[in-house]
This record gives C-alpha cells, structure tokens and sequence, in this order.
C-alpha cells in the first residue's frame, strides 16, 4: 500500500528539478523537491501546534499551490484533512466542524468565516490561515518554515486518511472517511480506464477542485504521482481554459459534461483543444447534443466516468457514443437489483433496477462521519448502494436512467427527469432545464419543466418539439415554469428539493 504522500514523495525522487504545479492565475509554480520540503516543513509545523495523528482538520481553501502543500502536510503529519467546499456559508462549515468533532481549520482570508469560527468554537480553537493571519490566527507561512522533520507515521490500510464531502442536494452534506488504502486505487483508475502513463510528457489541466474526490485523486495526485505538471486553475473562465490550453499544450483534462458545454458555447476551435490527448468527463450524465459537439472537436480519447464519492470510479465508457451506457471498470464489481430489495436480488437484463457497487474494493469509503446508520444504509451486505436506476442491456453495457429517489410516478408509470431533460435539452433554444414531479391529486405526480431559455422561446413552441420527437407522450411536461436560472450545487447538481418548494412558494 501506498499512501497518498508518498506517491507524490516517489515522484520528486524521479524528477526532483521538474515543475509539478504552476498556478494559472498568478503565474506562480513550484518544483517537485522544493513542494516535498514545503510539505514536510508544514507537517512538522502542523504538529508543532499541539495537534496529534488521527485528529481531523478542515480545510476550507479553493485551489492553489498552498491548498496542495496544506492538504499533503496534514497527510504526511498523520492528520485527517477534512476538505469542505470554500462556497459554504459560513454556518454551514462552523456546523460540519462542529458535528465531525474536528479540531482546527485552515481557512484564507474569509473574515466572516473566522467570526464564525470564534463565535461557535470560542478564542482556542486553531485557526491557519494561508492569507495574511490577524486576530491572534496562526499564518501558514510561518508553519512551513518548520526546519525540523515530521515524525515517520506507520499508516494502516484502514486508519482514515482523508474525509471528503457528498455533494448533497438537501440538507448538510456527508462526509464520507476514505481509509489510506483507498489512494493507490483511487488514482490508477486514471491509467487503467482512462488511458494515461507515466512521465514528464503529462500536462494536465487542474480545473476540478481539490476539495472533490475527483480534483483531488484523479487530477491533482494523479498529475503528481505519474511526474506530470498540474496547471491549477482557481476559477472556471471559459475563454481562460481555452487560452490555456492552446498556449500551454495541454495534455489531458477532466470536467463535467457542462465544463465541456460551456467551452464549446465559448467558442472552442479543434485547433485549441487539438493538444487534449485525454479528455474525461463525469459528475452528470453526458447531454448526448453536448457529446455529439465534443467528439467533434476533440481527437483525442475520450472517457465517460461514472462514479461517486464514496465508490470513486465504478464504470465507465471510452469513446461513447451515448452519455449513459457503461461498463464495469478495472477496479469494481457492479450488481443491478430490485429497488428495495436484498443484494442478491438480481433483476433480469432489461430490466429496471439500482445500481449497486462491491464493498470488497480497496476504493471503497469505510463510513459516513458520525452518522453510522446512513453507513449501515448504504454498506449492506458488502455492498455500496448507490440509489440510482439502472439496467443491464443484452450486450452486457449498464445503462444508467437516473436517481432512484427522483423518479417520477406520474398516472403509474415511472419517468426519469434526466430523460426529459436530454429531450428538451436538444432544443436550440434552451440553455438549461430541470425536470421534477410536482404532487398532483389526479397523477400522483405532475411531470414539471423548469426552463432556461435563450430567447422567446414559449410553451406552444416547447409542446410541439416535444411530440415532434422520441420522448413518449406519458413522459411530457404538462406544465412549464420559465427561470432565469437553475438552482444547483457547488458540483452543478440539480437541487431539486429547492426547486419544488421555490415552485409550491409560487
């Protein structure tokens, strides 16, 4: 086993003098050796401050040099960065601190969230700060300066190394415990499905962020650990990615389907992404207009991911021709069974059912943060559900249809939202759209449209597309709402508990 640092330690042994991170922004880089002697100095730093191994720190920082040397100092320090999304409320961090028992935090400059922090936890609780430190907060640059080394750790394949947070659309998020184990596998997935090898010849675009298991294991460790340069972009300016890109040769990236739609919206030539040798995506089913666009634009080797946090990578599809078929990957054991039912409750080929991913995976998470019954929920029987519809086709591929807790049962039948949504998706005219049953005392449910459209588009023009294509007439909207925009979470989920009750508000 190894552990996530010293993957990254094994690189900078093999190419010591070479660029592993520029930051885009500000121009800004550092070497393999001088970042491995930046993360043991801050490591000894970390616990210089009285912290032990095994306790956990938040990390609240958006993407640069600092917030990878910060999360690997923790790491190599024995500590348990628990990494929260910097677009929280501040209540909304000072609560996830609070019910994960966590015991500093390293923040920016975000005033509002050390008043936070101070109100809740009072004047001992540890405070970093990777911007100017005011107030009595402690400054990460004077704990890098540590010159003596942190204590070797004796990791355990099943000791907790890092807590990531499910991109939850209601409530607080989870916080799902990824054991040590979990890192190689994590990151090789990237090599195995995806293609990549070894070598100083990967220039990887690092736009997801690292508080995501995707930014952080399949973009920033496995930039690092396979010797590559990680171009670290802070922000998502479409015409910024582009000229980036183009100017820099880049290699490969990893995005969501609507990186990849507002790229191409931004006017992205195949000459500009002609350098992409990889391209893979995830974190939503793939529009099949947006894919169509994208195998039009981009020559090089194209990967559809699908996979969760608490699972990392469990199936994907190279070259698709379709958003929403896969198959199995490298590292995972997959079942379809009956919703509701026991794991070996298979259903027939063709037939509907949940998805559900081997626990026997050195991939797998081993729980949700202090909540043990959602753990014994969703590890049953040595198996991770994952609560979303799926079937097994005749050629053997896995198709994925949609959240099994969004289905709409609408006069008895079951609706998908995401299949709406591709539908009215296709029109030239819509920019966004979010599909939800609104209750109803004749249908059960009323299938509901929330439209963004570019220009006048209406209602009679939207009904005529619609019979006028491949969607079945059960499955049509039988009523529209026009918005400005659709509510979405920091990974551009739909949040549609917020958006039915804007709805019922209305």
């Amino acid at each position: 086993m190894q552990t996530a640092f010293e993957l990254v330690r094994r690189a900078a042994q093999r190419t010591p003098a070479q660029i592993a991170i520029v930051e885009v922004a500000s121009g800004k880089s550092i070497r393999f050796d001088d970042l491995i002697r930046r993360v043991e100095g801050a490591a000894a730093g970390f616990l210089s401050l009285g912290l032990r191994p095994g306790q956990r720190v938040a990390v609240v920082l958006a993407n640069s040099i600092d917030a990878g040397v910060v999360i690997l100092a923790l790491h190599r320090a024995g500590l348990v960065p628990a990494l929260m999304n910097p677009r929280l409320k501040p209540s909304e961090i000072a609560a996830l601190i609070g019910q994960g028992e966590i015991a500093a935090a390293v923040i920016e400059g975000d005033r509002a969230l050390q008043d936070a922090l101070r109100e809740q936890f009072g004047g001992d609780f540890i405070i970093v700060r990777t911007a100017d430190a005011r107030d009595g907060d402690i400054s990460f640059s004077d704990l890098v300066k540590a010159t003596a080394p942190a204590s070797a750790q004796n990791a355990q394949p099943e000791d907790s190394a890092f807590i990531f947070y499910t991109s939850g659309t209601t409530g607080l998020p989870k916080g799902a415990v990824i054991p040590q184990r979990a890192a190689e596998s994590r990151m090789l997935f990237m090599c195995t499905q995806c293609g990549h090898t070894c070598g100083p010849h990967n220039r990887v675009c690092g736009l997801m962020p690292l508080y995501h298991v995707i930014g952080f294991f399949a973009v920033f460790l496995k930039s690092l650990a396979l010797n590559g340069t990680l171009y670290l972009m802070r922000d998502f300016v479409p015409p910024n990615v582009i000229g980036t890109i183009r100017q820099e040769k880049l290699t490969s990236i990893f995005v969501t389907p609507t990186h990849l739609d507002a790229l191409i919206s931004a006017g992205a030539t195949r000459a500009d992404l002609s350098s992409l040798e990889i391209v893979v995506f995830a974190g939503s089913l793939m529009p099949d207009r947006v894919l169509a666009r994208v195998r039009e634009l981009i020559s090089g080797r194209l990967v559809n991911i699908y996979g969760t946090t608490e699972a990392m990578n469990s199936l994907f599809m190279v070259h698709p021709t379709t958003g929403t078929t896969f198959v199995p990957g490298f590292y995972s054991e997959v079942r379809v069974i009956r919703v509701g039912g026991s794991v070996d409750d298979r259903v027939a080929p063709g037939e509907e059912g949940e998805l559900i991913v081997s626990a026997r995976s050195d991939a797998i998470f081993t729980e949700y943060l202090g909540r043990p019954d959602v753990t014994m929920d969703k590890l049953n029987g040595g198996w991770y559900r994952t609560s979303d519809a799926a079937l097994v086709r005749p050629d053997g591929q896995i198709e994925i249809r949609g959240r099994v807790d969004e289905t709409i049962i609408s006069g008895g039948e079951n609706i998908h939202p995401n299949e709406v949504e591709e539908v009215l998706l296709a029109h030239p005219e819509v920019a966004d759209c979010a599909v939800i049953g609104v209750p109803n005392d004749r249908w059960g449910q009323m299938v509901t449209a929330c439209v963004v459209v570019r220009n006048t588009t209406g209602i009679d023009d939207l009904e005529a597309y619609l019979r006028g294509s491949k969607l079945a007439d059960f499955k049509r909207p039988r009523q529209y709402h026009f918005l400005q925009a659709i509510p979405r979470n920091a990974t551009n989920k739909i949040m549609r508990k917020a958006l039915l009750e804007m709805l019922q508000q209305r």
